[in-house]
């Protein structure tokens, strides 16, 4: 018979070999390197590397049916989000856009010297002073800071 066979414990040693025996191994072998433990059988790491880099000493499982989709519908749903939230940020930088355009047209018709006209409440039509012209000037300039 095979030694594998009658081993109730197996795990990798320093050297990255497969020990079998029916004794525990030694103290000084970490937990995550135990492959079989008196009768359990834990999922073998690939390689010695392998096992290190995951740091968990727990055994893997299979995946039940419930908690394959209850992963899926999550990563989904976080596939769902991140798109809302990516075309939510879109739309917010297209109306940015094109306020900063209106803004820069606005500002040319000032900066052109023509007279501009405006209505006032009682549905009038106004020109702009010269006093009105600069303000607007000046709070169109602060506006436009945003756009460069």
């Amino acid at each position: 018979m095979s030694t594998a066979v009658l081993a109730q414990y197996v795990w990798v040693d320093e050297k990255g070999n497969k020990q079998f025996s029916d004794q525990p191994p030694p103290a000084s072998v970490a937990k995550n390197k135990i492959l079989k433990y008196a009768g359990r059988s834990f999922d073998a790491p690939s390689s010695v590397d392998d096992a290190d880099s995951t740091g968990s000493s727990e055994p893997k499982h299979e995946l039940t049916l419930a908690e394959k989709d209850l992963a899926s519908k999550k990563r989904r749903d976080e596939l769902a989000a991140k798109a809302k939230k990516d075309a939510e940020a879109a739309n917010i930088q297209a109306a940015k856009a094109d306020n900063c355009k209106r803004l820069k047209e606005y500002k040319m018709s000032l900066d052109s010297g023509q007279r501009i006209a405006q209505f006032n409440t009682a549905g009038e039509k106004a020109y702009l002073t010269d006093e009105q012209r600069s303000q607007e000037q000046a709070t169109t300039n602060q506006r436009m800071a945003d756009c460069n």
